[in-house]
């Protein structure tokens, strides 16, 4: 092999070693921020209904009480000794 090969291969390594870290690495602050700002941008530009806390589909507590009660394992001990005591 000649020599000028011999140095085109070995800048050729280093140039895709080089190209492989830079690619790599992960964004900068700046560009993190950046996206972070503009995706908070796009969702303040639309209007977003709000939502009362009562007006829900579900009742979480009472599905929680009523899973308790279908399944007394998923009781606190306070909650097991509650409900011996009223009863």
């Amino acid at each position: 092999m000649s020599t000028s090969k011999i140095a085109l291969a070995a800048l050729t390594g280093v140039g895709a070693i080089f190209a492989a870290t830079q690619l790599a690495k992960p964004s900068k602050t700046q560009s993190i921020a950046q996206g972070m700002r503009g995706q908070m941008d796009d969702y303040n530009s639309r209007v977003h209904p709000e939502q009362d806390r009562n007006d829900t589909i579900f009742d979480r507590t009472e599905i929680m009480e009523s899973e308790k009660k279908r399944k007394p394992w998923n009781m606190t001990y306070a909650e097991r000794e509650a409900l011996s005591k009223s009863l």
